[in-house]
């Protein structure tokens, strides 16, 4: 990354502001930002970046800070690390073991060199373009765009590939698998068609940024990757909240379930979300108010129901009082009054009819008999007369004979017997015993009480199962209680609740029907849907309370995330680096880039470089023509001006660094005239001075442009060729005749080729050995072209370049003899044989290893000669 923080403190002066002021205000300001921002701050200026560990943490202490958890820090903040020195020099060497990459399947790999000058030749498809898109990957350039694999092959490779560099001469490594980039070779500059384009046609943040920029950018990345972070973490938040039915939006329940917020307390969720058995009713009550179209009669039919349901209830409590637990005590007391009353008779009866001539008198079959045999003798048979009939002449009631005074006395004894007081104690307690059983009313049947629960309307199961049993008890009570053996029941009552419910449902009832009269009086029918409406609501709510607290909860988190994600703005930093960019930056670019486009032969241009604004932390600018700010460069200039525009922004760009990183082209004037063509070379070659410069090309002009320019100026230059085999592009290949320097290439022939030819020559025979010598043929003629135009004719004239030189070279050409003509002469019309079909008449024959042997050498040492000839005396 740029600007890089490197330990060091150096004060000095940009456009007449000190960088120590700057770094001291910062400090203040930073002082009055969030205590997270603050504590990033403090890490940032120890290590160059923050691991994930420290942003996670990060993350951590900015939601504390928004809930009021994080206490002060006292870290000092010290910003004594801002140096704008070079951090040391950086080169590509190579690239090794790519897989999976567009078409590339070398099996070499491609080797930069050691020269600051590295030219990778190769015509269409020979995979430039492949290497160039995967540099714009490993390096992290801006609009690297999509690394395809090989679309043309049905199996899938993971992309890979291996860099090899150094850090000040130390030898690096770095494995790129398929993403991300080597954060080492960030600092690589890379230009193409596509940069070209960004400069010139969008606003685009600078490469070069002072330390101080720089540390502002790291903090802004922080901010964004713990703003990042605290998105994710909220987007794990989503509502599951269901919606409520269209038709309770409306509702004051809806309208709270839609304005759900983190202040929504306990209390309303329990207030709107409860829905009890009241409500129930109520909802119940109000469905049936809405649906009844004549109030009046219902009132009519509910009073009767009413009357139905009490008249259960008070036949009830009069049944229950009449076979209380209290009744039943009397009777048993009353019974046992009798017993004794009649114990008591008995005594009394055994002293009176103890002379008895009979079994039984004063028994109650006896006492029953002679009250029958009173009222026969008082209406009958002695009427007028008391009982019994002791007159003279009287008989006997029952046997009619004539009573004799024995007779006489015993049926008064009898009478005085039985209207005696303790007879008549005996008679008064059954008349109560009596009265008591009477009193106890038959109770209703089972038929008879589910009839009357139907009408009234009751139609709860366990109600009716409770009357019934209830019922049931209090008859099996009353049979028992008029058995003669009855001696009292231990079995209690039940508890009879549903007398209870029973009420209740007759005062719902009484209810109901008032509503019911107020409805008749009043047309509420809006009212009543409103208010049905709010219980239908509450009732939704209630059921979906789980997801209502569930969903305050989430509010309550995401608010607290946001209140985070305040603290991670980047707007306050970003002006900041804005106004100290505006001193930084702005000016020292433009004179840069001024000075770029009178070093590339285009001040004529009329653009210039305005600031436009700053957008989160990045410090953006646009290029405009000069005096028509409201037209578009690539709308007014020309291709080729665009696109030296383009160039002279990058590199006024990455010259700003103070830093000795590669600087790759693809194919940089592409639409240059041969004006522009030439100065960009030169201004490439320049460059080479200070970095390493590697050109991917197409164009052999470009290439010997490079060759040119870079002898000029004494700067050795590596040429690398690659093509296309069978097996996949990109593989590297010997430096072709037409590029290398005819006297490297004679060399070559002499040294290399020519040895293996003759081994064929002598090992496999003429048959295997005449195609090698073809091509060494053919080969040498293109040699002996190049020798005319290098050095015969003092490379005055180039076929693939469009100038000529005859500056310092035309006088060389006096050197040149009839002796060298003829040599040439000779040599290429003996050579063109193998350039040039032949008739089969005439066949040529191939020169044998030793032939050629001599015509190479001897073109060697010529050559040698020649250049020592010396044009003394030339004129």
């Amino acid at each position: 990354m740029a600007g890089r923080l490197n330990g060091h403190l150096v004060y000095g002066q940009v456009g007449g502001i000190v960088v120590s002021e700057i770094v001291a205000s910062l400090s203040e300001w930073l002082s009055e930002r969030p205590q997270w921002l603050q504590i990033a701050a403090v890490r940032l200026s120890q290590q160059s970046e923050l691991t994930d560990a420290d942003i996670s943490e990060l993350v951590d202490l900015c939601k504390k800070e928004s809930n009021k958890e994080l206490p002060k820090s006292t870290s000092p903040l010290k910003l004594t690390g801002f140096s704008d020195s070079a951090r040391g020099t950086l080169r590509l060497c190579g690239i090794s073991n790519v897989e999976g990459v567009n078409a590339l399947a070398p099996k070499k790999p491609l080797t930069f060199g050691g020269d600051n000058i590295t030219i990778v030749y190769g015509s269409n498809g020979s995979g430039k373009s492949g290497y160039f898109r995967l540099l714009k990957h490993i390096c992290g350039s801006r609009d690297m765009g999509p690394l395809h694999p090989n679309v043309f092959k049905s199996d899938s490779i993971a992309q890979k590939a291996s860099v090899e560099y150094t850090w000040d001469g130390q030898p690096e490594i770095y494995t790129w698998l398929g993403k991300g980039s080597c954060e080492d070779l960030e600092d690589v500059n890379i230009y193409d068609t596509s940069f070209g384009k960004i400069y010139v046609d969008n606003d685009d943040e600078l490469l070069y940024e002072p330390p101080v920029l720089s540390f502002l950018s790291s903090l802004i990345l922080v901010c964004q990757k713990v703003g990042s972070a605290l998105d994710i973490e909220d987007s794990r938040y989503q509502s599951k909240n269901p919606a409520i039915p269209a038709d309770k939006r409306s509702t004051p329940e809806g309208q709270w379930y839609e304005s759900l917020n983190v202040e929504t307390k306990l209390e309303e969720i329990n207030k709107y979300c409860t829905f009890n058995e009241s409500d129930e009713a109520g909802m119940a009550m109000l469905q049936q108010r809405f649906a009844e179209k004549a109030p009046t009669e219902k009132a009519q039919q509910l009073r009767k129901r009413k009357q139905y349901v009490d008249s259960l209830v008070s036949d009830a409590e009069k049944y229950l009082e009449q076979l209380s637990d209290d009744t039943l005590q009397k009777v048993i007391k009353t019974k046992k009054n009798i017993s004794l009353k009649k114990e008591a008779a008995d005594k009394a009866a055994q002293s009176v009819f103890s002379e008895s001539k009979l079994d039984g008198i004063g028994s109650d079959v006896w006492k029953e008999l002679w009250a029958v045999a009173r009222t026969y003798s008082i209406t009958t048979a002695y009427q007028g007369f008391n009982y019994p009939n002791v007159s003279e002449g009287s008989r006997c009631v029952l046997c009619h004979q004539i009573l004799t005074q024995e007779a006489k006395d015993r049926l008064i004894s009898f009478e005085e017997f039985v209207k005696g007081e303790i007879q008549k104690a005996v008679v008064e307690a059954e008349r109560e015993y009596q009265a008591i059983l009477k009193a106890i009313e038959d109770l209703p049947t089972l038929e008879m009480l589910k009839a009357r629960i139907d009408i009234a309307g009751v139609v709860s199961d366990t109600f009716s199962d409770q009357v019934m049993k209830f019922y049931a008890q209090l008859q099996t009570r009353k049979d028992k209680l008029f058995q003669a053996d009855f001696d009292g029941i231990t079995q209690p009552l039940l508890s009879p609740e549903w007398i209870q419910e029973a009420n209740a449902f007759s005062k719902n009832l009484g209810e109901r029907a008032a509503v019911y009269d107020e409805d008749a009086k009043t047309d509420n029918r809006d009212e009543i849907k409103r208010n049905l409406n709010s219980l239908q609501a509450k009732k939704w709510l209630s059921e979906n309370r789980k997801s209502v607290v569930e969903e305050v909860l989430r509010l309550k988190q995401q608010y607290q995330i946001s209140e985070a994600r305040k603290l991670t703005n980047t707007q306050a930093l970003s002006m900041h680096k804005g106004e100290l960019a505006e001193a930084l930056i702005t000016n020292a670019f433009v004179r840069r880039f001024n000075k770029e486009l009178k070093a590339l032969g285009a001040s004529k241009v009329s653009v210039e470089l305005v600031k436009s604004n700053t957008k989160k932390g990045k410090v953006l600018h646009r290029l405009q023509l000069r005096g028509a700010p409201q037209n578009r460069i690539p709308d007014i200039l020309s291709e080729g001006e665009a696109r030296i525009v383009s160039i002279a922004s990058f590199l006024a760009d990455i010259t700003g660094k103070n830093s000795r990183s590669p600087v790759i082209f693809d194919d940089p004037i592409s639409s240059l005239d041969q004006d522009y063509e030439e100065a960009v070379v030169k201004r490439l070659i320049a460059l080479s001075q200070t970095n390493q410069i590697i050109v991917f090309t197409h164009r052999l002009s470009l290439l010997g442009l490079l060759q040119e320019y870079a002898d000029s100026a004494r700067q050795k230059s590596h040429i690398i060729c690659i093509h296309a085999e069978t097996w996949g592009a990109g593989e590297p290949r010997d430096i072709p005749l037409f590029v290398e320097k005819p006297k490297d290439a004679l060399k070559k022939l002499i040294n290399n080729r020519l040895p293996d030819a003759k081994r064929v020559y002598q090992n496999d025979g003429k048959e295997k050995y005449e195609p090698i010598a073809k091509v060494l043929c053919k080969d040498f003629r293109i040699i002996l072209e190049r020798m005319i135009e290098n050095d015969l004719m003092s490379n005055i004239v180039q076929r693939h370049r469009r100038m000529i030189y005859t500056k310092g070279k035309l006088r060389k050409l006096a050197k040149i003899s009839d002796a060298d003509c003829r040599l040439f002469d000779d040599l290429m019309t003996k050579y063109s044989t193998y350039e040039h079909s032949q008739s089969p008449e005439t066949p040529s024959q191939v020169l044998e290893p030793d032939e050629l042997k001599e015509d190479f050498e001897g073109l060697m040492q010529w050559l040698d000669e020649f250049t020592k000839r010396s044009t003394i005396g030339v004129s």
